[in-house]
This record gives C-alpha cells, sequence and structure tokens, in this order.
C-alpha cells in the first residue's frame, strides 16, 4: 500500500486514465474517463476548489484532513458503482453477489465459516471468485472515511498493473 502525507503536485495523465479505465473493468467510454480526469487534475491544482465545484461543501474537507487522499476519494465517488463498501464482512460479501448477475455466488456462510481474521475472509472470497468468476479480484482502494471496508471488483489480470499504477499516483491500494 502506498501512503504519502503530500499529495501529487503533478499527475501524469495517461497514467490516470489508464488507471480509471482498469478500475472500471473497461466499462466507461473515453470521455467519461476524460472528464473524471479533469476533475482529478483540477484538484491537483486546488484540491478543496474542485471537491467544492464537483462534490459540495462537505467533500471539499477531504482537502483539509486528508489532502494525499484527495484523488482516490474523487475516484471512488465517481466510480461508486464499481466498490463495494461496509462495516461488516457479510455486508460486502453481499454487494460483491450483487455484481454479478450469473452464475451466482454461494451465500455467505454465516453459520459455517473458519474465518478468524479479515484476511481468512478475504481468502474465503476470493476462492469463491476463482470457481464463479475467475476473471475477478476484489483490491482495497483509497480510504473510506465513513466504512471499515472499501474495495472494487477488477480484472484478476490487471491487479499487478492496477497496483503499479496507484503506486506511481500516490493513490492507497493494495491486494485483499
Amino acid at each position: 500500500m502506498v501512503s504519502s502525507s503530500e499529495p501529487p503536485s503533478t499527475i501524469d495523465a495517461s497514467k490516470l486514465t489508464k488507471l480509471i479505465s482498469l478500475l472500471s473493468c473497461g466499462d466507461l467510454d473515453e470521455h467519461e474517463i476524460a472528464r473524471i480526469a479533469d476533475v482529478c487534475r483540477q484538484a491537483v491544482a486546488e484540491p478543496a476548489q474542485a471537491l467544492q465545484t464537483h462534490y459540495g461543501a462537505e467533500a471539499a474537507r477531504v482537502a483539509q484532513y486528508d489532502p494525499s487522499g484527495v484523488l482516490a476519494f474523487i475516484i471512488f465517488i465517481e466510480l461508486e458503482d464499481y466498490f463495494a463498501v461496509s462495516d461488516t464482512v457479510d455486508e460486502l460479501y453481499e454487494q460483491v453477489i450483487d455484481a454479478f448477475e450469473q452464475p451466482l455466488l454461494p451465500d455467505y456462510p454465516y453459520d459455517d465459516n473458519n474465518f478468524n481474521t479479515i484476511g481468512d475472509f478475504f481468502k474465503w472470497v476470493d476462492q469463491q471468485l476463482q470457481t464463479h468468476h475467475p476473471k475477478y479480484c476484489l483490491i482495497n482502494f483509497g480510504e473510506s472515511y465513513t466504512h471499515d471496508f472499501q474495495v472494487v471488483l477488477v480484472h484478476r489480470s490487471e491487479v499487478t498493473e492496477i497496483l503499479a499504477l496507484c503506486s506511481q499516483l500516490q493513490l492507497k491500494a493494495e491486494p485483499c
């Protein structure tokens, strides 16, 4: 995971657009990706102003209490439909289930699990994804200010590239 106390002073537009495309699993068109990247570039120059303009006064506070998290915050807000956020692992897993129509993932094993740690839970989720949707996996991305977990479902084959881009752009990200 990359974490810097200082936000980036410049941003590589091609890396940013590639990351946005990868985090959305290639679902967004180039105009939408360019719009999101433009908001991110505005936030590099004037974080509080960009957040205020695009997301309101409450969002603008992120620039004050987590200046290094502004870009991840924007990407999360813009790609929120691709993320699962929750305070509990069962609710998080329900959101992962909802991402797929067929084949369905098994229900959360409330009464029959060996989860001693969060790592055990994520290992189990990864096993379910590999069995039912092997193209996908989860990564932790950014910092949720209101929930314990904030993950995004991405193409498994692109995880290394996604994590490298996040590192280069000074964004928090790590495998689940």
